[in-house]
């Protein structure tokens, strides 16, 4: 591709054509997109921001260079453009405040951006003004039929859909009750039994999404006091119940399938990936309803074989997503593994499972899943083994008074450090920096 009319010299028109042929083709990852290396390139074409901001990420992107003079020319470069976007992006939503599709578009372009430079709380932002952008577009009405026949179409649908989950599971997200309706509506169209990957996916994300939306209800419900409201408490379990009881009813209708994907060919195709994310994706869940409860730490101890699930099945697609001797690490959009690894690191005290799902982590550096961090991951898993299993002898349980429950997490990413509130098993909240 030469300098045309829409770029105004030979280094915007280089790092666009690096956008399409080379990290659109990382962002996807395995899974068959048209979106990131066809639809976006075409939005820039006739879009200037969108144009703007894939010439950034095409720049930034070439940041990662071993080299440091290569990486802070690349990274300057970056950023001058990523200003340019965002200021043509405020002005086409002012101008255009109807032109959903686009705005969209530069929502995720912006996200990855960020994610990619390790600013995880921008990034969450950008993700909850996605959601905002969609609940903007649907009015009073929620169902994800709507939408993807809408002018989002499949592709941005599926897009906003793990816009969605990185924001929910890495903040809480907003309009859950909105949320929950239409997707709760979706979820009763299920079927007995799947017959395509592509429908299970589907069916599971609406699932998900609405679970994870239901999740963040409960947690902002029980860090307050909820003493004197046996009510709400009632039907909030009332509620886990029957989405539990929808969890369940997935699994019997994907059963058939997804044996036959996990007997029927070999390990390396997409659909074995796709495959092997649903399970683990589904026994993250089930942990997550319990989380959002507040439970006592002991309570874990009852979903070893969720987290069984996660790190073996991670084990077996570590290679799938993580690419070995990308010197900047390998970015993918769509939540993976990093949640779930996450998950068994914090709340697992099966010391040989834990211990494999640090292993996992520490041998992915650089990699990353939207807004989630594999090095940062494993430098908090690590330290919160550390507090716990401090003198314990080889083979020693972790026992109930040395446990700690992880309240929150602030990341910095990009400047490599954490601050961890928890709390102790005497009740007593403190705070801890992490550093990598």
């Amino acid at each position: 591709m030469r300098a045309g009319p829409r770029f105004t010299d030979e280094h915007e028109a280089r790092y666009f054509v690096y956008y399409c042929d080379g990290i659109s083709q990382k962002i996807g990852g395995p899974f068959n997109s048209k979106l990131w290396a066809h639809l976006v390139p075409q939005a820039g074409e006739g879009t200037p921001f969108i144009g703007r901001a894939v010439i950034a990420l095409g720049a930034l992107s070439l940041s990662l260079s071993p080299s440091p003079q290569e990486r802070e020319r690349h990274h300057c470069y970056a950023l001058n453009q990523y200003v340019l976007a965002l200021q043509g992006m405020r002005k086409s939503i002012k101008d255009h405040p109807s032109d959903v599709r686009t705005a969209l578009i530069g929502c995720l372009l912006i996200f990855i951006f960020e994610s990619l430079q390790g600013h995880q709380v921008a990034a969450s932002s950008h993700a909850a003004s996605g959601s905002k952008l969609i609940t903007s577009m649907c009015g009073k009405r929620c169902t994800p039929k709507a939408w993807r026949d809408s002018e989002l179409g499949e592709e941005l649908y599926s897009a906003f859909s793990g816009l969605n989950l990185q924001s929910l599971l890495f903040e809480g997200g907003t309009d859950h009750g909105f949320y929950k309706s239409g997707l709760s509506e979706a979820v009763m169209g299920m079927p007995e039994s799947f017959e395509e990957l592509e429908e299970c996916r589907r069916f599971w994300h609406y699932i998900m999404r609405r679970n994870l939306h239901f999740c963040s209800e409960a947690k902002i419900f029980f860090s307050g006091s909820s003493e004197g409201c046996e009510e709400e408490v009632k039907a909030l379990k009332e509620e886990r119940d029957v989405y539990v009881q929808q969890i369940c009813k997935w699994e019997i209708a994907s059963a058939p399938l997804l044996c036959r994907l996990f007997t029927a060919q070999g390990e390396e195709g997409e659909e074995f990936l796709i495959a092997c994310l649903l399970r683990i994706h589904a026994a993250m869940s089930i942990v997550l309803f319990t989380r959002s409860f507040n439970p006592g730490e002991m309570e874990y101890d009852r979903f070893h074989a969720q987290f069984r699930t996660v790190v073996e099945l991670s084990e077996r697609i570590h290679c799938l997503l993580v690419s070995e001797g990308d010197g900047g690490g390998t970015f993918r959009f769509e939540v993976g593994i990093l949640p779930a690894l996450s998950l068994v690191t914090l709340l697992c005290k099966e010391r040989g499972l834990r211990g494999r799902a640090l292993q996992l982590l520490g041998t992915s550096k650089g990699y990353k899943e939207g807004i989630w961090d594999a090095d940062a991951a494993c430098a908090v898993g690590e330290w919160v083994r550390g507090l716990e299993e401090e003198g314990l002898e080889d083979g020693g349980d972790v026992s109930e008074d040395k446990r700690v429950n992880v309240l929150a997490c602030e990341t910095k990413a990009e400047e490599r450090w954490a601050k961890v509130r928890m709390r102790h098993a005497d009740g007593v909240e403190r705070e801890g920096m992490v550093r990598w």
